[in-house]
């Protein structure tokens, strides 16, 4: 189901800002970060998530998103494919690029990922987003609709330790596509002076 493995002896990273990825070891608290209790209600909340459907989720983080700040749509943008988020193609496009946002962090969640390809997948991904016209603070916008989502589709068992695991991962997430988006604005100034 696209998750990737971790490696047992892979160190823990406590929670990130995503102010710098620069010196990271390891991903976020996982399983190995967690109190028991709280390992295993994330992992559960990741099971009933891909219950109810990655592409049911998506939509509903599509629309709680976009309520929240509609130009947060420029996270998204694929030349061609998503530019203004309306239009049926462009909604299909858009839930089913928010159902991967859920895939990458349930699956950090989860602890289940390859650290190494996670890290390059996202860092690339942010490289696209700055030509696309992200601005930082579409991915607060985003984050935040992944809380409302999640408190949605989870109900009374997204508990403030569910909570904790999915916006730490969804943190630390952001911040290597940040970086990489940083990365490629630097770049891309650098060419223009």
């Amino acid at each position: 189901d696209g998750e990737h493995k971790v490696s047992q002896d892979q160190p823990v990273l406590q929670p990130v800002a995503t102010a710098s990825v620069e010196g990271m070891k390891a991903a976020p608290a996982n399983a190995k970060g967690l109190p028991k209790r709280a390992t295993s209600l994330a992992l559960h909340s990741w099971q009933q998530v891909k219950l109810v459907g990655l592409d049911s989720v998506g939509e509903m983080l599509r629309i709680n998103t976009l309520a929240i700040d509609s130009e947060a749509v420029k996270l998204f943008r694929v030349p061609g494919i998503v530019s203004t988020g309306e239009g049926m193609l462009q909604r299909m496009a858009l839930r089913h690029l928010c159902s991967k946002v859920v895939r990458f962090v349930g699956s950090v969640v989860a602890g289940r990922y390859d650290y190494l390809r996670l890290v390059e997948t996202l860092s690339k991904l942010g490289k696209t987003r700055a030509v696309g016209g992200a601005r930082e603070e579409h991915f607060e916008a985003l984050k935040q609709g992944l809380d409302i989502t999640l408190r949605e589709v989870l109900g009374d068992t997204y508990t403030k330790e569910v909570q904790h695991a999915w916006m730490t991962a969804y943190s630390f997430n952001a911040a290597i596509v940040i970086e990489g988006m940083r990365s490629a604005q630097g770049s891309m100034t650098a060419r223009t002076a």
